[in-house]
């Protein structure tokens, strides 16, 4: 196959270069910038069709350069030929916790690797007219693909151009005894825009048993010495932050971690809050087209980075928006859709509201099954007596305004009361997002006065 594919790969970036510009041709036309936000823009779409119109909102603000990136961080598929499933935890009316599991996105491609590539060459090819002159690219993949993609990358971007391929190293996860070694790194392939870009130099402190050559001793007189942070990255790590360090843990989000959403494929904080200060400071624009769970976009808003992150899922959706809102992010929701007609039991008086029941169908499109371990009463019970089993989250807007709401929690609890900041005395909206990430509304008429 592979004698197939080398053949196959000029014709494969050839095609890329001419969808990324019918692309960027189709999103001049169409003149239809993406909404300004305060600080984050959460993009429900083909990440395609975003990369092109991002790409056209920086040609319009050429004077000072602020809509382009100055990373473009991509964690596509790994061609890996696996489906992957995200698992939720709900409860039912009687209070049981129920865990399921939901189809997540397939990484099975017709047509082998050429297919695969085809998809990525052109969201490269958009990647790099994003990018700022000093900007950088930071492609996330394993061994399944990552030797293609760096044959990609070099034509796209020039051989020149190859920075890091930084290591992110685990020990999670099961290995094969005898086939291989044990394959427990992923690569994170990193290019430039041009000369201009450079590199943040990070430090890792390190605790010695005695005195070593540059050591010093801090205020707890212990034997340390400071050395630059190299590229593989496994574990905890003890970071300088000017006069201070921070701890910080790259290991994998498992079952027990505190950062776990269930959905597959989430990667770490940590992981990300490294790349984003090697490559970028605060007041830098982070563009992630392959979103999912929203770790970039929630890292980056933390690190005061404008930021722009995108999926076409709506489970992926509505996990980034939880965890948005947990960390009280400045943000906007932009090509969410028209949302369906939903319907709803509740009380509120203008300043407390109590959502007692829902009438949220479950779509067929993105079904619901039980969880290993789980029988299949499990997804059926959610669907009974109030339906609220069936919410991911409920949210009151009076215009672009958030009033209240609340998120399922890790546990699988779901609040169903919240309190408004001020009395409310006009109509609202209640938005309904279900465990699929599936959005309906109920128009809420203005309280009783008096």
């Amino acid at each position: 196959m592979s004698g197939t594919l080398l053949h196959e790969l000029p014709g494969i970036l050839a095609e890329g270069r001419l969808q990324a510009r019918a692309a960027l041709d189709g999103a001049r036309a169409a003149a239809a910038p993406l909404e300004e936000a305060p600080r984050g823009r959460l993009i429900h779409g083909d990440n395609f069709e975003a990369l092109a119109r991002l790409v056209v909102e920086a040609e319009a603000e050429a004077g000072d350069g602020r809509g382009r990136a100055k990373l473009v961080y991509l964690d596509p598929p790994f061609d890996s030929k696996a489906d992957y499933r995200s698992r939720i935890l709900t409860q039912d009316d009687a209070g049981r916790r129920r865990a399921l599991e939901l189809h997540a996105y397939s990484d099975r491609w017709a047509g082998g690797t050429a297919r695969y590539l085809r998809m990525l060459v052109p969201r490269l090819v958009l990647a790099r007219e994003l990018l700022a002159a000093d900007g950088a690219i930071c492609v996330h993949v394993d061994w399944h693909s990552s030797h293609w993609v760096r044959v990609v990358l070099d034509e796209v971007f020039g051989r020149e151009h190859f920075v890091n391929c930084l290591v992110w190293s685990y020990r999670s996860g099961g290995a094969s005894r005898t086939t291989s070694v044990p394959r427990k790194h992923d690569d994170l392939l990193l290019y430039r825009r041009s000369e201009r870009f450079r590199v943040n130099p990070l430090y890792e402190r390190q605790y010695l048993d005695k005195p070593f050559m540059g050591s010093r001793t801090d205020g707890q007189g212990r034997h340390v010495v400071d050395t630059i942070l190299r590229d593989v990255l496994e574990g905890g790590l003890t970071l300088v932050d000017g006069d201070a360090v921070r701890e910080l843990g790259v290991r994998p989000v498992l079952n027990l971690s505190a950062e776990r959403t269930g959905y597959a494929t989430q990667k770490p904080e940590g992981l990300l809050e490294v790349v984003l200060r090697w490559t970028t400071a605060a007041g830098d624009l982070v563009v992630d087209p392959f979103g999912g769970s929203g770790t970039t976009a929630v890292v980056a808003d933390r690190l005061r980075r404008r930021w722009a992150s995108v999926d076409v899922g709506d489970r992926a959706q509505a996990v980034a928006r939880s965890r948005l809102d947990a960390a009280g992010a400045e943000y906007r929701c932009l090509a969410q859709g028209p949302a369906a007609e939903g319907a709803a039991d509740y009380d509120w008086d203008g300043r407390r509201f109590s959502l007692r029941g829902v009438g949220v169908a479950l779509p067929d499109r993105a079904p619901l099954g039980p969880a290993r371990g789980e029988d299949a009463a499990a997804a059926a019970s959610i669907r009974e007596g109030s339906g609220l089993g069936t919410l991911a989250g409920w949210h009151l807007w009076l215009g672009g305004r958030r009033l209240l709401g609340a998120w399922r929690d890790a546990r699988g609890g779901l609040g169903t009361e919240a309190t408004a900041a001020g009395p409310v005395a006009s109509a609202t909206t209640l938005e309904l997002i279900d465990l699929t990430g599936g959005r309906s509304v109920v128009e809420i008429p203005a309280p009783p006065s008096g």
